[in-house]
């Protein structure tokens, strides 16, 4: 009898959690990534107007991870741009990435950041992925991120 009461409650437990999946594992759109096939349905013409469209919490600025970790002046990071894996400029830059160009745009917050491109992503990152996937003239060429 116990024995079945065990096997129950892990019957239970085991479908509980799968059932708890991520929207994005079960071929759903994920509210994280935006997909060309989401922007064809809107008029932008960019980037940034395809995120203000379909994503605009990409945008927003996010606060420090702590008040002590906050430069002096500074109290709020907004998200940096990378184009196909490397660094591409600040969100203006986003203007700059025709809609053409885009296979998708992925955002990354500050953990995820961290661990794939490292420290200083305070406010995230904004990822496009091209359709070519090939570095684009960046609109600042002499700026390394560290």
């Amino acid at each position: 009898m116990s024995k079945h009461i065990v096997l129950l409650f892990l019957l239970v437990v085991c479908s509980g959690g799968c059932s708890s999946m991520r929207e994005g594992t079960t071929g759903k759109v994920r509210g994280d990534v935006l997909t060309s096939e989401e922007i064809a349905t809107t008029k932008a013409q960019n980037a940034y107007d395809a995120i203000t469209l379909k994503r605009p919490f990409f945008l927003k600025s996010r606060g420090p991870r702590s008040l002590s970790s906050a430069p002096a002046g500074q109290t709020v990071e907004f998200p940096v741009v990378y184009l196909d894996g490397m660094y591409y400029g600040e969100i203006e830059s986003l203007r700059n990435i025709t809609v053409e160009d885009i296979k998708e745009i992925d955002y990354l917050d500050f953990n995820a950041a961290t661990v794939r491109f490292g420290t200083g992503h305070t406010g995230g990152i904004i990822l496009v992925l091209s359709k070519r996937n090939l570095l684009l003239l960046t609109p600042d060429t002499t700026r390394v991120r560290d």
